[in-house]
């Protein structure tokens, strides 16, 4: 079934297997991989990119994609029950349908419907405007109880991530996965000076400040009781086939989900929604949520 498209969008294939849905708005450019549902990648008119996408990355089908904002479903990490299961589950590996696109009041509108597994179906909205709003909602069409893991794994682009610097998250209990232990996120701002890879139970809205393009980025979240905080630094990242050696300079991920602790079990007939909204804001010199 075709899609009708509204003038600034259209459709175009990076890859065998690989389609696009790209907008081309007044205001902002954005790219939508129909390969895992994702958003790929969005650009305000006049300003630096909202999201990193790898130059590497690889456009195959059954490979995730790196960059922008890939989507973790049913489970977040290593499956809890099966090791042989590939990591943050399957909704960004394969094909979602395009079921509708449409531009109003300055917005435009995309819905996608994903995989299904064990019974749980996904359903992606994206509303592209003055922000980045994506919401993932995953319904239990089974007749038993199933666990829901998930995260928008979003790859914020900054200038250079030693100098970022990211707040809103003071004192909230943590799970540091490069320490291997329970902790407390520092209070004030928290700087990149090596490999970060935390599980954050917070419901605060993050606040990325970047002195080098001089702009903020604001992270709300719904539906969501962890922010996974990752940034791979020089060592994890030589280790990465589809990221060049420099890249950790490039992204901070500051990810909205249900992770670790915050895995939810979703009832029969139950549905839960995931939704960020990602909003650039003016650059100022002290932190602030």
């Amino acid at each position: 079934m075709s899609v009708a498209l509204p003038p600034a969008a259209a459709l175009s294939s990076r890859a065998p297997g690989v389609d696009i849905l790209v907008i081309s708005a007044a205001d902002f450019h954005a790219e939508i991989s129909l390969l895992g549902g994702q958003l790929l990648s969005f650009r305000a008119a006049g300003q630096q990119p909202l999201l990193y996408l790898s130059p590497q990355a690889r456009y195959l089908p059954g490979k995730a994609i790196r960059g922008g904002v890939p989507l973790c479903w049913p489970w977040f990490g290593p499956h809890p029950d099966d090791a042989s299961l590939p990591a943050h589950g399957v909704a960004r590996t394969q094909a979602w349908r395009l079921d509708e696109v449409r531009e109003d009041a300055g917005a435009f509108h995309v819905k996608l419907s994903g995989p299904e597994c064990d019974g749980l179906t996904a359903e992606m909205e994206y509303r592209l405007g003055a922000a980045v709003e994506a919401a993932l909602t995953t319904r239990n069409l089974g007749d038993r109880p199933q666990r829901l893991g998930a995260a928008l794994h979003s790859y914020l682009a900054v200038g250079d991530a030693r100098q970022a610097a990211l707040s809103g998250l003071d004192g909230e209990r943590c799970h540091d996965k490069v320490a291997g232990r329970e902790s407390r996120w520092p209070d004030g701002e928290f700087r990149f000076r090596g490999e970060v890879d935390s599980i954050v139970y917070s419901e605060r809205p993050a606040l990325l400040r970047d002195p080098v393009w001089r702009r903020c980025i604001r992270v709300t979240a719904e539906g969501a009781g962890s922010v996974v905080v990752w940034n791979p630094a020089a060592e994890k990242t030589a280790l990465l086939g589809d990221l060049p050696d420099a890249a950790w300079l490039d992204f901070v991920c500051v990810e909205t989900a249900n992770a670790g602790d915050d895995v939810r079990l979703l009832a029969p007939g139950a549905s839960h929604r995931l939704a960020c909204r990602l909003t650039l804001e003016p650059f100022h010199g002290e932190a602030g949520v």
